[in-house]
């Protein structure tokens, strides 16, 4: 009988021990992909009346869930930012391009409010946001109009362009608040007055 018992003893010790399941882990990811889709939308009714720090929030959440969508999906997403519109797009494997994601629920363009500013940082260096890039001209009838690259891409290896955006309202006295993603999609929203 005692020999029953260190037999089941060993078996539970050995079953305590182990990790979690690929699958088990999945879940956790597909289950927080679906909250922060869920905090998106909620955010997205605020647009008309944002402030700093909603559009600061509102940019975050929706830059981690294209990071974690990139990683689901195996695809790579980016992120176009101007002074008028956040825009994502999609890499084309087959025809090596991004391509705009005009029709998704929630990688649609969206417009940045008029009483908004943003300012973006990459690698140390400020990025023009907004206007034609030096030295580009509009297509011909003939050409296809091209896609303009996205300043942040989410890679599906797991990895973002590291960036720091600073969203401030347009107010002498207004908020500032800086949205930071580094290098493996981790996003921080931080007030200038914390």
């Amino acid at each position: 009988m005692s020999e029953a018992s260190a037999i089941t003893g060993r078996t539970v010790s050995r079953h305590s021990e182990r990790g979690f399941t690929l699958l088990e882990i999945l879940i956790v990811v597909v289950l927080v992909a679906i909250v922060t889709a869920a905090a998106v939308n909620t955010i997205n009714f605020v647009v008309d009346e944002a402030d700093a720090k909603t559009e600061a929030q509102r940019i975050a959440a929706l830059a981690t869930l294209a990071a974690e969508e990139a990683v689901l999906t195996g695809r790579e997403y980016g992120l176009r930012i101007d002074d008028e519109t956040l825009e994502f797009l999609l890499f084309d494997d087959l025809t090596r391009q991004w391509q705009p994601l005009a029709d998704d629920r929630i990688f649609h363009s969206r417009p940045i409010p008029e009483s908004i500013r943003l300012e973006l940082v990459l690698e140390g260096q400020a990025v023009m946001l907004g206007g034609e890039t030096e030295g580009s001209t509009t297509p011909s009838e003939d050409e296809e109009e091209s896609v303009e690259p996205p300043q942040l891409m989410f890679l599906s290896s797991g990895e973002i362009t590291p960036f720091t955006l600073t969203v401030a309202e347009r107010e002498p006295d207004g908020d500032t608040w800086t949205v930071e993603g580094d290098l493996l999609g981790r996003m921080t929203t931080e007030g200038a007055s914390e």
